[in-house]
């Protein structure tokens, strides 16, 4: 996936929480899976490591696992020392230092993703250039959502975000709203490295909550390479095939 000579956009797909829709979903052609640790999470954070590595155990290795978490620096580290989650999409803001030593507390290689708000307020620092300045050497790329609490199903400005992707000098991974209606134009318009989806392949079970649709999560992934495969013909023609 991090592979940046190969020219594609990556797929990652959000909210994994069983064995047979993640194994499943690893199979349709994405790039990564996240799993959520989050502070709302009913579930103790040392149990839901200990669930998702034996998940994760049974998915193919070429599939980037990917831990969603939002927990102080130390319970991150723990979460990746009993999981075998390859990368951390990681929602505090830190310092370079503290994202040294987070690196240095896990007993493996790891990518860490850095969250970013399109909505330039929510960030630390608020200016996006200044953001980006202080995370490009000691993170491996952006999720830019097109809010901070993420899953929202809303869209981002695309005008800044495309700025955004032109400016940063890592890999920038576009979020929020996304869905296989309109992901070909979102890739379009941004040019992001990948995309990543939540609500937008799931389906909302009244008593139940949100569950993975895999029917919508092929058909992402087709539009996905869809589009690749149009904008790798020119621009104006993919410009004219998705009217």
């Amino acid at each position: 996936m991090w592979n940046k000579n190969q020219n594609y956009t990556r797929i990652k797909l959000c909210l994994f929480e069983y064995l047979e829709a993640a194994y499943e979903a690893s199979n349709c052609g994405v790039d990564a899976l996240g799993f959520h640790i989050l502070k709302s999470n009913k579930e103790n954070w040392k149990d839901k490591a200990k669930k998702f590595q034996d998940i994760i155990s049974y998915l193919p290795d070429n599939i980037e696992k990917v831990l969603l978490i939002d927990h102080d620096l130390t319970t991150i580290a723990n979460c990746m020392n009993i999981a075998g989650f390859d990368s951390i999409q990681l929602y505090p803001d830190c310092s370079s230092d503290e994202i040294n030593w987070l690196r240095s507390q896990i007993n493996r290689p790891i990518k860490i993703l850095k969250v970013m708000s399109a909505i330039s307020h929510e960030n630390s620092p608020s200016n996006f250039e200044d953001f980006i300045l202080k995370y490009k050497n000691s993170v491996d790329a952006f999720l830019l959502d097109s809010c901070r609490e993420g899953g929202s199903g809303k869209t981002a400005d695309f005008s800044i975000c495309s700025k955004i992707v032109n400016t940063s000098p890592i890999p920038v991974f576009l979020a929020g709203g996304l869905n296989p209606e309109n992901v070909a134009s979102s890739i379009l318009s941004v040019r992001p490295f990948g995309v990543d989806v939540e609500t937008g392949v799931s389906t909302f079970i009244q008593g139940v909550g949100l569950i993975k649709n895999l029917a919508k999560c092929y058909e992402f992934v087709s539009e996905v390479e869809n589009i690749d495969r149009i904008i790798n013909h020119g621009v104006s023609n993919a410009e004219s095939k998705i009217k």
